[in-house]
Formats: C-alpha cells, structure tokens, sequence
C-alpha cells in the first residue's frame, strides 16, 4: 500500500467517523432538551458524554483534513482544505464540509465559554449544530467517493433519519408542552 492509498483510506474512514460521532452527539443534545431523568443514569453523565462525542467528533474532522491536505493524489493543499469555495473539486460539497467544521468549532468553543457569552447566547449558537450537521450531511453526499455505494449511502441515510427521528421526538414533546400551557 503506498502513502497516497494510506492518506486517502484515512480521509474516508476518518470522515465517516467524524459523521457518526457528530450523529451520536446531535441525539444525544437533543435528547437532552427533553430533559429527561433516571436514577441509574445521572443527567451530568449525559452531559460529559454529549461533550466528549462531540469533542472527538472534531478530533476525527481534524484527522480528516490533515489527511486530505497531506493525500498527494488529490492535491487540495491547505488552502483547498480550508477556505470555502477554493478548490475546483466538487467546489459547492467542500465549502459544505468547511463551512460546517467552522461553525462546528464555534459551538464547542461557545460550550466552553457559556459563563461569558451567557445561556441566550450560547443556546442560540448551540441551534446552529442543525446547520452543521446538514451541512455535514451534504458534504458527505456530495463529496464523499463512498457515498455512491450501498454502505456509504446507507451511512449517510441512517445517520439523517436517526437525527431527524429524535429531532422529531424533541418538537412533538415542545408543541405539546405548548398546547398544554395554553389550554
């Protein structure tokens, strides 16, 4: 195996990881908003392992970049890697993927400074982890080589309707809590 075929298996696994701990992290924060509470499971440990998904989710991004600007084949280079709109490769997925990592970056930042931004700041920034996963989301559509095949695509479609199915979860529980309150 050369270094190129190294880099560019790296890429794709470290990049499917990277979705399916962004994944996991999505259900869990939103679950979370339903505030639900067990004796065996503290709430405090849904927040650490929230925390901890997320933050290896970016380690796995990290991998995921380095590994594409180092890949030769390619040939992104850092600046292809890293500015939106700046390579000619599938030029509209990879701003998705920069884009998304970018704002993935602020929320996490945003959780480590709640004390000085504030909670209606920092919730209002933590809303756009949305943006960041759909924008995830088309990255690994649009750029990803193995989203052709059946198992990159049934990554990709699993990964959405486990997101969107909690989400759903999330917004019948908040109408009805509405609906409750106004009647």
């Amino acid at each position: 195996m050369t270094a190129s075929h190294l880099a560019w298996y790296t890429v794709r696994a470290s990049g499917y990881t990277a979705l399916a701990l962004l994944t996991v992290s999505m259900v869990i924060g939103v679950l979370l908003g339903l505030r639900l509470q067990s004796p065996r499971w503290p709430r405090f440990l849904t927040n650490e392992l929230h925390a901890f998904t997320s933050l290896v989710s970016l380690v796995f991004i990290a991998i995921h970049i380095a590994t594409t600007i180092a890949d030769p084949y390619i040939g992104f280079g850092i600046t292809g890697a890293l500015v939106p709109f700046a390579t000619g490769y599938r030029t509209w997925a990879m701003a998705a993927g920069i884009v998304a990592t970018y704002l993935m970056v602020a929320v996490w930042l945003s959780s480590k400074l709640l004390r000085q931004i504030g909670w209606r700041r920092w919730r209002a920034l933590h809303y756009s982890v949305f943006i960041v996963y759909m924008l995830a989301i088309v990255h690994t559509i649009w750029a990803g080589e193995d989203a052709g095949s059946g198992w990159g695509r049934w990554i990709a479609v699993a990964s959405a309707s486990i997101v969107a199915a909690a989400t759903s979860v999330r917004l019948v529980r908040i109408r009805d809590a509405s609906a409750r309150s106004s009647a």
